[in-house]
């Protein structure tokens, strides 16, 4: 017959470790909700708001092609890219791929709407950048890196089930104008 002090030691132990464990998950989903919570907020104001206003007015026509402009694309790129990085950074094992936490799932419901715009009006500013480059300083828009990012991130929401599949619209490449719509 076993010892009754090493049968209580031994759950004890048990307890212990899935106290610790329980504590460790409520942690990591605090710090996943403020992640998730400052990536939304950075995504809508301040330097990413104001490049936004830039790029919505460069695409209607309302402002002229400039350093700024080209700026404003870059800020709203990479915001995307520090969006999919966090985004990522909550995902932590094969099940969290499948189900979603809820750190996750909101800030995909937050962003969906945003990357969901982007990427109706990424091709148009794009087709734009591109011949602005190309006529004013003879040069290419160097930016498919930060662009497949972004495509990752929609990818990302479309399979949550959070963003439509879009139809489809072929970006343009450098040198190409974009297809008559």
């Amino acid at each position: 017959m076993a010892d009754p002090w090493s049968i209580a030691s031994g759950v004890g132990a048990l307890a212990s470790v899935a106290g610790a464990w329980a504590v460790y998950r409520g942690q990591t989903r605090q710090v996943d909700f403020e992640l998730a919570r400052t990536l939304h907020l950075d995504l809508t104001s301040g330097e990413v708001a104001l490049a936004r206003y830039a790029l919505v007015a460069f695409r209607r026509g309302q402002q002229p092609y400039g350093p700024d402009v080209l700026a404003a694309y870059f800020t709203m790129l990479w915001c995307f890219e520090r969006v999919l990085q966090g985004r990522r950074s909550m995902i932590r094992s094969p099940l969290d791929r499948v189900r979603r936490s809820s750190p996750v799932r909101f800030l995909d419901e937050a962003i969906a709407m945003h990357v969901a715009s982007w990427e109706r009006n990424l091709p148009e500013i794009r087709r734009r950048l591109i011949e602005a480059l190309a006529e004013v300083h003879g040069d290419e828009l160097r930016d498919r890196g930060l662009s497949a990012k972004f495509e990752a991130l929609a990818g990302a929401l479309r399979s949550a089930g959070v963003m439509p599949t879009p139809p489809p619209v072929a970006l343009p490449l450098q040198g190409e104008s974009a297809p008559a719509s």
